[in-house]
């Protein structure tokens, strides 16, 4: 039998952990094909401000986020944005069973339960992880406060960023590693990702994450250059700051591990997948592993193809693209009268859009139907407006002929852009619309036109050629057609050509024509 083709959708998709004082974001691209490839990694940290001051850490936040986006590629695609979990409330909720509308029903009439605050004050999302039976479903539920997560949207938005979906890091980071080469398909396992500020633990049974928690341990708190210590060697040559670090570390990772595995619906890891900054260290790995008694492994959450960046510092950015692109996230956090709040303003600036169309194009049509007339009227213009320049010399004098002898001092018909723009618009035809005459130092007049076609605008140049004004230079512009049949309503003519951006220069000064 032949290999069915599977036919995918190419887009591009930008994973973007929003940490409080870390930005991280991912862009990956998907083909036809299938094919995913990495597009960029970026990440910023916050600048440091007063500790404990929340101004100062919105600040900081801006600033990163602003700071990775002028770094990273432009083209971002659809973008999921992970919040840090430390920011987020997570339950693993058993319920009877039910089809889906059932079981949010069932969640949402009992939620108070599960949360610190009131659910009015609360965003919720929720997935079915587990179906224990007929009788028994596994619910993972993720709330975070309103308030916040419309903070966060503010600041996306101040960056121009309107992203698809909410959902937080840890999910990311989990995801990452559950598709990555190397995952051993069935077996539970956790993920330990240390970074600069905290640390993420995370326990994954059948490719879904279960529980998950933010630690206090960080590259940060090690002393300067944290990346350059070594625990290669043996730990009585340690320094004080790094055997507080370490017995904080261990003392975490084997709480955080232990507890998981007795939640009653959690079981024990059969290795742990290390990645984050600290993954770097030389020899903690191994550390780790000797110490807490499970394997422990490293593996790229993706192919990097020719990036030099450092993957693992980004698995979270990655785990959320990855999602979005499999198309398996359950998770989403914006509150819903956002996406209704973003339909009106599509609607809204839509009606804007073919109001100033319709406009455009009612000026477009009725405008070539009165070139004539709009000519005659700007030579009349001219004349009008020369007559009135020398009005004030003229109204004492009773005396016609010296009337006309001041007119024709100040007016001179041979040499001078008055006698060029009168023989200028009585040669132009109906189809030539000239858009604007600029004068450069009373020797020249720049003129900008448009016409029908290009046709058009060949016959205009040779009318031009018969002005003794002419200079005999013309920049052509573009030659664009409009096709008018695809519009609605009947027209004489179903297409046209329109020839925009020509410039052609006349010369005032007869010694210029030479």
């Amino acid at each position: 039998m032949a290999k069915k083709e599977t036919a995918h959708k190419a887009r591009t998709v930008t994973g973007i952990e929003y940490g409080k004082r870390l930005v991280r974001i991912a862009t990956l691209s998907v083909n036809r094909s299938g094919k995913i490839s990495l597009k960029g990694l970026t990440q910023a940290h916050a600048p440091h401000g007063r500790r404990g001051v929340t101004e100062d850490l919105l600040a900081g936040r801006r600033a990163a986020l602003k700071e990775a986006l002028s770094k990273h590629p432009k083209d971002l695609g659809d973008v999921i944005v992970g919040v840090p979990r430390e920011d987020v409330i997570t339950r693993l909720v058993s319920l009877p069973s039910g089809d889906p509308e059932e079981v949010r029903e069932m969640l949402f009439f009992d939620v108070e339960r599960y949360l610190p605050f009131p659910p009015d004050e609360a965003e919720i999302s929720y997935r079915i992880i587990e179906q224990i039976g007929a009788n028994e479903s596994r619910v993972l539920m993720v709330a975070a406060r309103r308030n916040e997560l419309y903070q966060i949207i503010e600041e996306l938005d101040e960056a121009g960023l309107e992203p698809l979906r909410l959902d937080v890091d840890v999910h990311g980071c989990a995801y990452a590693f559950t598709r990555s080469e190397g995952e051993r398909d069935g077996e539970p396992f956790a993920v330990f990702h240390l970074d600069n500020q905290s640390s993420l633990i995370g326990l994954i049974v059948d490719r879904q994450l279960r529980f998950s928690r933010t630690a206090p341990i960080a590259t940060d708190d090690l002393e300067s250059g944290s990346l350059g210590i070594s625990f290669e060697k043996p730990p009585m040559d340690w320094t004080e700051d790094q055997n507080q670090w370490w017995a904080g570390l261990v003392r975490n990772l084997k709480r955080s591990i232990t507890g998981f595995a007795h939640e009653p619906m959690g079981t024990m890891p059969k290795y742990v997948v290390f990645s984050g900054p600290g993954s770097e260290i030389p020899g903690l790995k191994d550390a780790i592993e000797n110490e807490i008694s499970i394997p422990v492994t490293q593996r790229l959450p993706i192919n990097p193809g020719k990036s030099n960046e450092p993957l693992l510092f980004y698995s979270s950015p990655i785990g959320l693209a990855l999602e979005e692109i499999h198309n398996t996230h359950h998770f989403n956090l914006v509150p819903e009268e956002i996406y209704h709040e973003r339909a009106a303003a599509r609607r809204k600036q839509f009606l804007v859009n073919s109001v100033i169309l319709l406009i455009f194009n009612l000026l477009l049509l009725g405008g070539w139907v009165g070139h004539s007339v709009w000519n005659k009227k700007q030579l009349a213009g001219i004349y009008q407006s020369k007559i009135l320049a020398i009005q004030p010399q003229i109204k004492d004098i009773d005396v016609i002929d010296k009337k006309l002898k001041v007119i024709n001092q100040n007016i001179d018909r041979q040499n001078s852009a008055f006698k060029v723009l009168s023989d200028l618009f009585e040669r132009t035809p109906d189809k030539v619309k000239i858009t604007q005459l600029t004068f450069k130092k009373s020797d020249s007049v720049v003129m900008n036109l448009e016409t029908y076609t290009g046709a058009d605008m060949d016959a205009y140049v040779k009318i031009l050629g018969d002005s003794p004004y002419f200079a005999g230079t013309i920049e052509r512009g573009r030659l664009e057609t409009k096709d008018l049949s695809r519009m609605r309503g009947e027209y004489d003519i179903p297409n046209y050509q329109q020839v925009t951006g020509t410039t052609a220069i006349l010369r005032t000064n007869p010694k210029l024509q030479e």
